[in-house]
Parts: C-alpha cells; structure tokens; sequence
C-alpha cells in the first residue's frame, strides 16, 4: 500500500489517471475562461491581455476536447446487451441510444471538417451550418436522455429502499451519479438551445453558466464512476449529490 493512499494526494492521484475525468475537467476549464472573459469585456469593459489569453484559452480546450472525443459514439455499443434485455421501457432506451450515437456521430463529423482532418469542402454533407445540426442533435439527446435518467433513478431509490446496510453506500454512488447525469443533461441542453437562438433559450451570459455546471457535473459523474470500494483511490462522503 502506498504512503498516500487514502489522501487527497492518492485520490487525485487515481482520478488523474482517467482521461475521461480530465476531459470533464477541461470542459470546466474551458467555460470558466469563457465566463471570465465575458464578465470582463461586459461588465467591467475591459478588453486588454487577460481577456485575449482567456477567450484563447477558452477556444484552444474546446478544440482539444473535439478532438479527443473522435470515435466516442463506439463507446454506446456497450450499452446494446443492456437495452436487449429491457423489458419495460426498451423504446426509451432505444430512442436514447440512437440520439446518444447521432450525437457523437454529428459533433465528430463537425470536428474532422471544422480542424482539418478532410478538405472543408467535405463539410457540404451538413451543410454550412454543421455547428447548428451538432447542437441540435445533442439538445435533442439531453432530453431523451434526462427522461431515461427518471426511469433509472426510480429503479435505485426502489433498490435502495430495500437494499441491506452493506448495499446501501454503493447503491447511493450509483444514484448519485444518475442525479449528477440529470443536471449535466439539463444544463446542456439549455446550453445547446442558446447557441441554436431559441427565444426560450437562456441568454448568452447564463448559456456560458450552463456550459460551466454541465462541465462540473460530468467531473462529480467521472469521481463517482471511479471511486474505489477498497477504500485506495477516490472514496467521496455520502450526502444528497455526494458532495
């Protein structure tokens, strides 16, 4: 066993090891600059070096996080034995496949014409308004996918009511990160709905909050999904989102 294990040392240690989690921690990274610069150039009319490097820095990570995402849709095929053996809502968890796909699918197409990996020209297959149709597809999947979510979280709270003590702090990890699936889901999709200019649609301002706690809730998910029933890597305190 390692000095630090146990340590915040030894679970940033663990945590650090999964890319999916530092992907998540650049989507925060990416809208905090995003926010800042904003709060900067409008509210304190200032547009000198800091807001410069900062919308940079903003549109540098969101590249980067594009481009690591190439070939995430594979990911979803996991989830076809799973849906086979539905047997009440298997239409929903269908639906929620296919969008999670098309999702993937659109924004992986916007990135290989939008940074280069194929001639522009390419880019006609979705026309000149790609970003728009990637937005669109992934607000569509955030609302499938938040139903789905409703399903899976009446099942654990069924699972926990009944569940022995020993089940029980597993069972709260589960549904915890389920709770932390909602708000990403919800928050990006009111994300995507701004950038399409619905005029329900949050404001630019509070779309750039959305995209901030869309990219805080996937970090909580990501420390969920990791942590370590053997008490060496990340461990997180039970609460009401597990805090």
């Amino acid at each position: 066993m390692s000095y630090y294990d146990g340590t915040w040392i030894g679970k940033m240690d663990a945590l650090g090891k999964k890319t999916e989690w530092r992907e998540k921690t650049g989507k925060v990274i990416q809208y905090s600059a995003k926010l800042a610069a904003d709060v900067l150039a409008v509210d304190f009319e200032y547009e000198g070096e800091a807001v410069k490097r900062l919308k940079a820095l903003s549109k540098l990570v969101s590249a980067s996080r594009k481009i690591f995402k190439l070939g995430k849709f594979l990911k979803h095929l996991e989830d076809i034995d799973d849906i086979k053996q539905e047997k009440n809502f298997s239409a929903l968890f269908w639906l929620d496949f296919v969008m999670n796909m098309a999702k993937d699918l659109t924004e992986n197409f916007e990135t290989i014409t939008k940074y280069g990996f194929v001639p522009k020209s390419y880019g006609i297959v979705m026309g000149h308004k790609a970003d728009d149709i990637a937005d669109f597809t992934k607000m569509c999947q955030c609302a499938v996918s938040f139903i789905a979510t409703i399903v899976e979280i009446g099942r654990m709270e069924d699972k926990i009511a009944t569940a022995d003590s020993k089940k029980r702090k597993k069972l709260h990890l589960k549904n915890s990160f389920l709770y932390w699936a909602q708000l990403k889901y919800m928050t990006d999709g009111l994300k995507c709905a701004a950038s399409l200019g619905y005029s329900w649609a949050p404001s630019k301002r509070l779309a750039m909050v959305c995209g901030l706690l869309a990219g805080i809730a996937d970090s909580r998910k990501q420390t969920l999904k990791n942590w370590d029933k053997s008490g060496k890597g990340y461990t997180p305190s039970l609460g009401p989102y597990l805090i």
